[in-house]
């Protein structure tokens, strides 16, 4: 006998449990039209599979039906043996492994979910065994395993209503709506034509969340499956949303198409050269719907269609309900503006603050009346939409500007004011009021905004003690209670965090971006002092935890731009512990320890030298000692480069801390002019291994090096020589690095002392302006 899974459901089988009416797809084409009786309906209803036909030999099915038969009277060892036989001499079978799957779906869930895999691939067009399989992963939980089961399925037997059903109600269960939105619109080219509402139904439904997420593109594709397939039953919904897409994505032609076929216009049309379309005259049919009547307007806007618009906004200034409609009046109104049709927008504009006084209108009213040179008026609407919506936060900018160009520059600042003592802050206002500030320069105020901004999360710093608490590792609460500590011990119990009530939050991303605005106005103007402070405020933010590391670089270049080097160097410090390999931090550092006053770092390189990478830690220990005064060990390091590498930059730091070397009182004559040979043979060395590509760095140095040793008159030749030299700097630095102001500022130096004032006067004027 035949083995037949108990879950498999032939034509008097249950229908699905949702109770709704599915069709099966094998008796169907999907594109083709549905003829048949009221029972041939209801047969459709059912869950039912084409039949797989048997690819065992004849004395194999006899032994397959008498192991069906021993497993239905309860011998499963026996039937299981006669399975693994019919397995073992007919392996590309799948009858045995779907018994042995019955086997063990009560017992052992795993085995019989393998064993259906097995039959599933070896009887891939078998759509009962998918939906089996579909079934045991839903009882484990594995949805997305369920629907790929379907899916293979639906591969097979694609006209398959219910399998589409089934899929789609599984992955409503796990909340895939991008996935729920492509089944759905392949089950909407599958349904049989006679279910046009259906249809029509899931293509709206797929449309509007396309819509919402603005994926045009698709929306329109989805809604031209019932204009393809059933465009006798096409409702004007269908037609409205498919007009709204293709004029949101400047489709203009194919809204002239959808015109003509659906809505019964006809057209004279040119193409230009540029292949723009020009509409010469148009026929509309009577009693036309407003909604389509306001689409075709804003068609003919947009393809720029001057002489019909005017004949078009009489009408349905003279005809229609504005208020009633107001909404499709906008759509006209909007697209007029956005084509720059301000006087017509206009027109329509004052009929319709007139009819119905709602703030949107007020507002465009307003923004109309501004493109239209119309100020006064348009001070007056923006100041109506404030009175209609106070919340209408967008208002208060575009209003501020305004007054600010009639020159009224106290009234723009109180559009834009708050009062702070009802302990509320409308911080969507004050983003508005930051933005005018600085608009009209008032760089106090702007700093001053930017920190109410920002205390909101973060603690205003009051003085250079308080930006070490702020550096010290810990939680954002750890450092505010620290602060309220230092704060009290000095006298100072006020709060630290402002407690003002917020409304209208901005996202952490929105302020984020105001806050670095903020930082490289900062930084553009020179005021390194206020950049420190907001760079330090961020770093006890609570709201940029997650901008935290690239906030401390911020603060890192505060101290570096306002040389702090005491709070500079304990974030460096942390950098090179972090990022050991890296040569900007090395850099960074290098910067940091340039004061004198400042030894910390050498007991830091001290405890960290075999920390140090291999690479660095010759070089950073002997500009170490070089800073420290410590030439004896720092010449051994470089003279040993200088041996091994012969290069510029070793021949130029060896003679450099032989000249400090040479400047020490304990030296004799003779030591002295054997030191100034050897530091005038190193500089000759660097300056001619540097080549003349960089010959103004050279002559420079040389002329920094005779004048240290007293040799001014060579001094002098070399820096003439730097100065007639042009910097090879190609690029934006070429200003930034060349060296002629510092090689004049010492040339006059030699000739004041010399008391040649007149030459020192005229290298001034020649070289330097200030």
């Amino acid at each position: 006998m035949d083995f037949t899974p108990n879950n498999e459901v032939t034509e008097t089988g249950q229908d699905i449990a949702a109770g709704s009416s599915i069709s099966k797809a094998s008796s169907d084409d999907a594109d083709s039209e549905d003829t048949g009786s009221d029972s041939e309906s209801e047969q459709k209803t059912k869950r039912v599979f084409r039949k797989e036909t048997s690819k065992l030999p004849p004395h194999l099915k006899g032994l397959m039906g008498e192991a069906n038969l021993r497993y239905a009277r309860g011998d499963r060892e026996t039937a299981k043996k006669m399975c693994f036989e019919v397995i073992r001499q007919a392996p590309d079978a799948y009858e045995p492994y779907l018994t042995l799957s019955q086997m063990y779906e009560t017992t052992n869930l795993k085995k019989c979910k393998g064993y259906l895999m097995l039959a599933c691939h070896l009887a891939s067009t078998n759509i009962s065994i998918w939906c089996r399989l579909a079934e045991v992963h839903q009882q484990e939980g594995s949805i997305m395993e369920a629907v790929r089961c379907y899916s293979k399925a639906i591969k097979y037997e694609p006209k398959n209503i219910w399998l589409h059903k089934k899929r789609i109600e599984l992955l409503e269960q796990e909340g895939d709506m991008k996935i729920i939105l492509t089944c759905k619109q392949t089950l909407a080219k599958k349904l049989p034509r006679s279910q046009h509402e259906t249809i029509v139904s899931l293509v709206m439904e797929v449309a509007k969340e396309h819509f919402k997420t603005k994926n045009y593109v698709r929306g329109i594709e989805v809604l031209k499956i019932p204009l393809k397939r059933t465009p006798n039953n096409v409702t004007k919904d269908v037609i409205n949303m498919l007009l709204e897409l293709l004029l949101l994505s400047e489709r203009y032609s194919e809204c002239l198409d959808i015109f003509t076929q659906y809505c019964g216009f006809s057209f004279d049309i040119t193409l230009t050269e540029e292949n723009s379309i020009v509409v010469n005259s148009y026929l509309k049919p009577r009693n036309l719907e407003i909604d389509l009547k306001m689409k075709f307007i804003v068609c003919l806007v947009k393809l720029r269609c001057e002489d019909l618009l005017p004949d078009l906004i009489n009408s349905i200034l003279s005809e229609e309900d504005v208020e009633a409609f107001a909404d499709l009046y906008m759509d006209v109104v909007e697209a007029l503006m956005q084509t720059g049709y301000y006087p017509d927008a206009l027109r329509l504009l004052v009929l319709m603050v007139k009819n119905c006084s709602l703030a949107g209108i007020w507002l465009k009213y307003a923004e109309c009346l501004t493109a239209c040179q119309m100020p006064d008026q348009a001070i007056e609407a923006y100041f109506t939409v404030m009175a209609l919506a106070p919340s209408h936060v967008e208002v208060l900018y575009p209003l501020a500007m305004l007054l600010l160009v009639q020159d009224k520059k106290k009234e723009a600042l109180e559009v834009l004011s708050q009062d702070l003592t009802s302990n509320k802050l409308d911080v969507a206002v004050l983003i508005e009021q930051t933005k005018l500030l600085r608009q009209i320069n008032d760089w106090d105020s702007y700093w001053k905004s930017v920190e109410l901004l920002l205390s909101r999360h973060c603690a205003v710093l009051k003085n250079p003690e308080e930006l070490k608490v702020v550096l010290m590792h810990g939680t954002v609460r750890e450092k505010l209670t620290r602060l309220k500590k230092l704060r009290n011990f000095r006298g100072d119990y006020s709060e630290v965090e402002m407690n003002y009530v917020n409304i209208r939050e901005p996202s952490v991303e929105e302020e984020y971006a105001i806050y670095k605005e903020a930082l490289q106005l900062a930084k553009d103007r020179k005021e390194f002092g206020v950049f420190q402070k907001l760079a330090f405020m961020g770093l006890c933010s609570k709201r940029f935890n997650k901008y935290f590391d690239e906030v401390l670089l911020f603060a890192h270049c505060s101290c570096i731009y306002n040389k702090d080097t005491f709070h500079g160097y304990g974030i460096t410090r942390e950098l090179i512990i972090k990022h050991p390999h890296n040569n900007v931090c090395w850099n960074w550092f290098t910067l940091v320890i340039q004061s004198p006053d400042d030894l910390r770092h050498s007991r830091f390189l001290e405890r960290y030298q075999s920390k140090i990478p291999a690479e660095y830690r010759g070089i950073v220990l002997a500009n170490t000692d070089f800073s420290s005064g410590n030439y004896a060990s720092c010449l051994n390091y470089y003279m040993n480069e200088y041996k091994q590498s012969n290069s510029a930059f070793s021949a130029f730091m060896l003679g450099l801390v032989m000249l400090q070397l040479y400047g020490q009182r304990t030296l004799d004559k003779n030591k002295k002019k054997v030191m100034a040979e050897t530091i005038t043979y190193l500089f000759l060395n660097y300056a001619k291994a540097r080549g003349p590509s960089v010959e103004q760095e050279a002559f420079y140095n040389l002329g920094r090096m005779y004048q240290q040793l007293g040799v001014m008159y060579l001094a002098e030749h070399y820096y003439k020589k730097a100065l007639k030299a042009e910097s090879e700097v190609v690029d934006k630095r070429r200003e930034v690095l060349c060296l002629k102001r510092e090689a004049a500022f010492n040339l006059h130096l030699i000739y004041k002392n010399s008391g040649n004032s007149v030459a020192a006067r005229n290298v001034l004027m020649k070289n330097i302006v200030v």
